[in-house]
């Protein structure tokens, strides 16, 4: 626009500066007259007007409007000129450098823009402006002096002509410029390119798309967004120019792209939408649809979709092995009428007396909205409940449900249901079931019989609350009814079995109320009279047995502490008598005080394992424990017995393994089991054999043994031997009270070890006693030190 007014530029400065003088000559001549009031003056004076009003005259011969600022004010100094018709401009100073009020949005803009740069900075221009009635003028400023001029003039002629095309220019440019500034802030891709496909101009949005910073660096660069090289450009849309789906990078993440490219002058434009969400939405339908698909094809339930056009559109595998049709067929989409007809042609549906009239009844499924249900007894023997209804898409959906087995299952609950009935009243226990209302929904007639109630009493289904207070009436003890009342009416987290015995009249009866799971109680009643007397009967027995073993223990105490007391003083007087306290015996009187002693230490051995069983079974006996060397132990129980071994020519041998050394445990205690056992291998052997005795150690435990050759324990006795007061004694033999090895069993067990018994008859006997080497409680201990 400025080049097109640069070749009048010459002229309008001249006509500014002539305006200029003639206002400085009119300024001057008035300030002579004031000052000179001489007759030469005057002429001087009068040239001066008249020059200048010649001036004024050449000035208004030109239609313009001369605007004047002598200072930094806003509103001019002055106004001068007039456009003579020429245009309409405001009349006023105010309202005629109010710009936007009588001119279009970019020349009021522009033009204020240039004033502001004019006044400021004395920076001249010459622009071309539009008014609000589309009147197009000159508007010019410069600056002389201190004064700062603006000029509005009207454009004509070929002035005019360069004017329309630079403010059209203008205009388009920024048409143009605002357009770039939309698609720059697109939020999709857009890209301009030339005729030999080469990129102009990208946006921001493309340059973000290809991790750029700067959109000329892609144009530079040449930088396309994905696979334009592989897409087929002579296939797109002729309507919507689109080129086809790319899947490209787009910022770290792989997204879905409609690229479209539209021909325009000197290339063609482009622009890519991102149909990510729209392809995964499209995925996800399909994955739903095939799921649903699975879904139905693996269901039971047969099942056929029509569409309003009556043809078949999808059927699952139960619909295809339902009905012996061809596959291939089917995939064709046949009509449901089609259907219908080869189905009656292979005497697949219910006969019929008027087919016609029954197809046409279900083929009105697709003009009404109700859904119909029918039941279709197959002339092979099926049953099929089939539900018809309107699809949401048009069309109808068939469900064809095979319940052959259903209802031959619901005959044979029913069938059961009968049998349980009569099962139930046949019953000797009286049966009731209460629902989770506590009302009564199932009885039998033990159960009336029993609480003397009327069946038509009981078949209006009574609360508990009343069967209660009846049954509190007829029972002994009122409460067992509540207790009763209590179990079926409390919360089902509190509910729990409850069992007891009512006494009702001359019979005893056993209840049991349990909670079932879905809410409901059921009450047995069962009459145990008879057993009930002889469990008190039994009950009464154990009591007086109990009370027999506590006497006998009681006895037992206190008649062996009764006995041992003169057991010793006759001990005592026969040892004195022995060793000539009373004067010298003759060899006869020795041999009578050798047995009395004999026979009083028998005694009172016996007495002392009488002692030590009371008091383990009173549980007062306590080990006094400490570490025992092993073949000390045993040699000092062979030296104990030596006399008797002696006496019946017998050997024996001690046996102690190498790693044998010593263990814990009540050294009294351990050695009066070896030598009850030792006792017992001498008494059981015959003259001139072999006792063993002996001890070794096997995982963590030390085990002791006596073994002898005599003729050992009958098989059926074995069980026995450790029982208390059992004895078999050998003719001529030994004979023993019993208690030898009641006492080695309870004395190892006090110890926590065990005892064992190997004989054979003719062979000889061995019984085997393991200790903990540790003692007693050494596993307990070694448990809180391992957890330790």
């Amino acid at each position: 626009m400025d080049a097109g007014f640069g070749s009048s530029l010459a002229g309008d400065g001249v006509a500014l500066i002539a305006v200029l003088a003639a206002a400085g000559i009119f300024v001057l001549s008035r300030r002579l007259l004031r000052r000179w009031g001489g007759t030469s003056d005057r002429q001087r004076i009068a040239d001066l007007e008249a020059r200048l009003n010649e001036a004024e005259t050449a000035i208004a011969a030109e239609a313009h409007v001369l605007v004047i600022w002598r200072g930094k004010q806003a509103l001019p100094d002055r106004v001068l000129g007039s456009m003579h018709g020429a245009a309409t401009l405001p009349e006023t100073p105010a309202a005629l450098i109010d710009f936007p009020a009588w001119l279009d949005r970019d020349s009021a803009s522009a033009l204020a823009d240039c004033l502001h740069d004019l006044r400021q900075d004395g920076t001249p221009f010459n622009i071309a402006i539009k008014s609000l009635s589309d009147e197009l003028l000159e508007a010019d400023g410069r600056t002389a002096g201190g004064l700062a001029t603006l000029r509005f003039r009207p454009l004509a002629g070929e002035r005019r002509k360069i004017a329309d095309l630079a403010h059209e220019a203008h205009r388009l440019g920024k048409q143009v410029e605002r357009l770039s500034a939309v698609l720059d802030a697109a939020p999709l891709p857009v890209w301009l390119r030339g005729t030999e496909g080469k990129l102009l101009w990208v946006n921001q949005c493309y340059a973000a798309a290809v991790d750029a910073q700067d959109p000329d660096l892609v144009v530079a660069q040449g930088t396309e967004l994905a696979g334009r090289a592989a897409m087929d450009r002579t296939a797109a849309s002729a309507t919507t120019g689109c080129l086809g789906r790319i899947h490209a990078v787009v910022q770290g993440s792989m997204r879905a792209l409609d690229v479209f490219e539209v021909p325009v002058t000197g290339g063609t434009a482009g622009f890519a939408i991102d149909m990510t969400v729209l392809e995964n939405a499209e995925k996800e339908l399909d994955r739903h649809i095939k799921a649903h698909t699975s879904t139905l094809n693996k269901l039971d339930t047969a099942i056929a979709i029509f569409g309003p056009d009556q043809r078949l559109r999808f059927h699952n595998a139960a619909y295809a092995e339902l009905w012996p049709l061809d596959p291939e067929w089917l995939g064709s989409h046949p009509p449901d009428a089609e259907i219908l007809d080869r189905l009656r042609n292979q005497r697949c549906i219910p006969e019929q007396a008027n087919y016609r009239e029954w197809r046409a009844k279900q083929l009105t499924a697709y003009t009404t909205i109700e859904p119909r249900e029918d039941w279709w007894h197959l002339p092979d023997g099926r049953t099929l409940h089939v539900v018809c209804e309107q699809h949401p898409f048009g069309g109808v959906t068939y469900l064809y449900e095979n319940v052959t087995d259903e209802l031959a299952l619901e005959s044979r609950y029913n069938e059961l249901i009968g049998v349980q009935r009569e099962t139930l009243d046949n019953l000797e226990e009286g049966v009731a079931l209460l629902g989770s209302d506590g009302r009564l929904k199932l009885y039998n007639p033990a159960f009336a019989r029993y609480w003397q109630l009327d069946p038509e009493a009981l078949d209006a289904q009574p609360h508990i609350e009343e069967l209660a207070q009846h049954g509190s009436q007829l029972a002994a003890d009122s409460s067992t009814w509540d207790e009763v009342r209590y179990s079926v009416t409390r919360l089902d987290a509190e509910r729990k079995p409850v069992t007891g015995k009512i006494d009702v009249a001359d019979r005893i009866l056993q209840f049991v109320a349990v909670p079932l799971p879905d809410g409901n109680s059921l009450l047995t009643f069962a009459d145990v009279s008879d057993s009930a007397r002889m469990e008190r009967a039994l009950r009464d027995r154990a009591d007086a047995l109990e009370a027999a073993d506590r006497l006998k223990n009681m006895f037992l105490s206190n008649v062996s502490y009764e006995i041992r007391t003169p057991l010793t003083s006759i001990l005592g007087f026969a040892e004195g008598l022995q060793i000539g306290l009373a004067g010298p015996l003759t060899a006869k009187q020795q041999d009578y005080v050798r047995d009395i002693r004999r026979s009083s230490t028998d005694l009172k051995t016996i007495i002392d394992a009488i002692i030590d069983l009371t008091a383990i079974d009173a549980g007062a006996l306590e080990l006094k424990l400490e570490h025992v060397e092993v073949t000390s132990l045993l040699e000092a129980v062979a030296e104990k017995l030596a006399n008797q071994i002696d006496e019946r020519d017998l050997t024996l041998n001690i046996e102690v393994g190498a790693d044998v050394n010593s263990f814990v445990a009540d050294p009294k205690r351990v050695e009066q089991i070896l030598s009850n056992l030792l006792s017992n291998a001498i008494g059981f052997s015959d003259r001139g054999a072999t006792i063993r005795m002996g001890a070794k150690k096997t995982r963590g435990q030390l085990q002791l043994w006596v073994s002898d050759q005599g003729r050992g324990i009958e098989p059926e006795f074995q069980k026995q031997a450790f029982d208390r007061f059992q004895s078999r004694p050998i003719p001529g033999g030994h004979r023993g009270p019993g208690l030898g090895l009641a006492i080695v069993k309870s004395f190892v067990e006090l110890h926590e070890g065990q005892v064992s018994l190997l004989s054979k008859i003719n062979q000889g006997t061995t019984v085997l006693c393991t200790f903990p080497l540790d003692g007693p409680g050494s596993s307990q201990r070694t448990d809180v030190r391992k957890s330790a």
